[in-house]
């Protein structure tokens, strides 16, 4: 049977056919197939399990097209950052329209550490770079494939072995587009054996347009290594922002992630942790706060292939208005991983009777001597609380708001960074009281 292509799909298909990069064959051959897999697969809908609850093909009408990188200065981008997200010292990567602006970055993170503009890495045949793509086990779906047939800019990052970086890496990407534009980039980080490495990543906008991004962020994480990695969102409210991140840890790797995602149109965050060393742990948490017509979906996997590994995973999501979030959460214990330890819970608090939160947590256990578990629960703020502050003298709204700031605040531990963590408090804050 034929696949009837949407005007999204066909507008994808052509812009994929133009981003071909120069390069040595096996890149060429890489985009091809990805080029192949998305012709045949098309944007993912409803009928896709995994895409069951974001319907990609119904909510993309149109495909948006690149545009060439635009003109910013430091100036603009800390006044979009805000005063306490650019005082926060940091080795900034500027990417601007998604490709890397060495002008405003700083490129610099230490001996035997590499910061390169993917597009020249790639049209360079850069050694430690030609793992792109293989990072991932799992199959492709078209979103990532599209990824790998249209992606143009982004960053391939190297961390030297044993190597800690005196204060974290910031990856912030600005949009300078004045009318509707796209954005397909792709990270690659190699991180050495016993390196500690912080990450902040922003995404920002100059101008208050509809876009559509695309991300994939390719993670190896060596053998005793420990990253941190924090990501906040805020879109414009007809904006597609789709994100996978892919990591595969080493022996004894220490990897942990946290998302915030603030309204926005549709956002998908997608996860996929495979370990392949013993004794690694991983910790992903994230907080959703949505209102309007704000859709967030978070796709999670969670692959153990080794012995004695842990995961935990923390998710809370604050719901209002006709907003809606997707949690899927899959633990999938292979043959052999003994000794896994894996827990997962997602939490939802709907402050309207118009909100949705759908809820799917997985478990897929092959072996026999594990403690796995998870869980989900929804509900709306706790009267009695409410009734136990405001008895107290507690303005009603403030109330309210410091019940859902204690709601978030325990997925908000994995940010060890206190600046870091008392930005994101601020911004439930600035989200209440706007919501």
């Amino acid at each position: 049977m034929e696949l009837v292509r949407t005007e999204a799909e066909t507008g994808l298909i052509s812009l994929s056919e133009e981003a071909k990069i120069d390069g040595p064959a096996w890149l060429k051959e890489l985009q091809e197939t990805a080029r192949a897999e998305f012709q045949a697969k098309g944007l993912p809908n409803r009928r896709v399990e995994e895409w069951k609850y974001t319907d990609l093909k119904s909510a993309m009408k149109v495909a948006f097209k690149p545009v060439d990188q635009g003109d910013v200065t430091e100036a603009q981008i800390n006044e979009q950052l805000g005063a306490e997200l650019a005082a926060i010292s940091t080795h900034k990567l500027v990417f601007v329209d998604g490709q890397l602006n060495e002008q405003l970055s700083d490129c610099s993170l230490g001996e035997l550490s590499e910061v390169l503009s993917l597009k020249a890495a790639l049209a360079d045949d850069v050694s430690w770079v030609q793992s792109i793509g293989t990072v991932q086990q799992n199959e492709r779906d078209a979103v990532q494939a599209l990824n790998l047939a249209l992606m143009q800019g982004g960053a391939a990052i190297k961390i030297a072995d044993r190597h800690e970086l005196n204060k974290p890496i910031h990856l912030i990407f600005v949009s300078t587009a004045t009318s509707e534009s796209s954005v397909a980039s792709r990270l690659f980080f190699e991180i050495g054996a016993a390196a500690k490495v912080e990450i902040i990543e922003s995404h920002i906008s100059l101008e208050d347009k509809p876009s559509q991004t695309n991300l994939v962020t390719e993670v190896l994480v060596g053998d005793w290594a420990k990253v941190r990695h924090v990501k906040f969102t805020n879109d414009h409210k007809e904006s597609v922002h789709l994100s996978n991140v892919i990591g595969k840890l080493g022996k004894e790797a220490d990897y942990g992630l946290f998302q915030a995602t603030l309204d926005g149109g549709l956002t998908r965050n997608q996860v996929e942790i495979r370990y392949d060393g013993d004794e690694a742990k991983a910790d992903i948490s994230g907080v959703a706060l949505l209102s309007g017509k704000s859709h967030a979906d978070l796709t999670l996997v969670m692959d153990h292939a080794a012995l004695s590994c842990e995961s935990r995973e923390l998710f809370k999501t604050v719901l209002d208005d006709e907003g809606r979030a997707v949690f899927q959460g899959k633990v999938i214990v292979q043959p052999g991983a003994q000794k896994t330890d894996g827990e997962m819970m997602s939490k939802a608090l709907l402050l309207s009777e118009t909100a949705e939160f759908d809820s799917k947590p997985e478990l897929e256990i092959y072996a026999d001597d594990v403690l796995c578990g998870h869980g989900a629960t929804t509900g709306q703020i706790d009267d009695d609380l409410l009734f136990y502050l405001k008895a107290r003298g507690v303005p009603d709204e403030e109330a309210r708001s410091l019940l859902i700031q204690a709601f978030v605040g325990e997925a908000l531990e994995l940010i060890e960074n206190d600046d870091l963590r008392d930005y994101v408090i601020n911004q439930t804050l600035a989200w209440y009281e706007k919501a």
